[in-house]
């Protein structure tokens, strides 16, 4: 395999439509793509880290645009099919940015992101969740069917803030 360049990565990122939306009916020209997400993200990183304090804003918002990085080489991947292979799926991923990435920094961001061990990587986790919820919403403006898609993820919003300590301060911010 030979080592890409984050740019070329961003690449394979702007033209990978999230898997979720399209199995729903959003046609390609609409649907989210993993980089908007990945933006996204790192925007509502920056947003709520007005209401939670004490976190390195800058490291989350990195963390939020990395994340799914390995999606640029095993492409993206449904979350039913995700959640039942687990930890394969995640090894796979970091091996492939591991071996596939040229950027040192990348790979340790990421790296450090995929262990999930910092408070920042763990809010940068959130406000990936976060972003799937606030799309799932334009879709349903739009008529499409993502209930399910939105009621899951935003189970895994607050159970995952509760965790976290800030539920509050999402449910205030994002209506939930």
């Amino acid at each position: 395999m030979s080592r890409k360049s984050l740019t070329d990565v961003a690449f394979s990122l702007i033209n990978l439509a999230r898997t979720g939306w399209m199995l729903r009916g959003i046609p390609g020209s609409l649907a989210e793509t993993v980089a908007e997400h990945s933006f996204m993200s790192a925007l509502i990183c920056m947003e709520l880290s007005e209401d939670v304090k004490d976190l390195d804003v800058e490291k989350m918002a990195i963390y939020a645009l990395l994340h799914d990085l390995g999606e640029a080489f095993i492409g993206d991947v449904v979350k039913n099919f995700s959640s039942s292979v687990g930890e394969t799926k995640e090894r796979i991923e970091l091996e492939s940015v591991e071996k596939g990435i040229e950027n040192e920094l990348a790979k340790k961001l990421y790296g450090e992101y995929s262990q999930q061990q910092s408070r920042e990587a763990k809010m940068a986790k959130l406000c990936n969740y976060i972003a799937t919820y606030i799309m799932g919403l334009r879709y349903r403006e739009m008529g499409f069917r993502v209930d399910d898609i939105i009621e899951n993820t935003k189970k895994e919003i607050e159970d995952f803030s509760r965790e976290l300590g800030v539920w509050e301060a999402v449910k205030r911010r994002y209506s939930l």
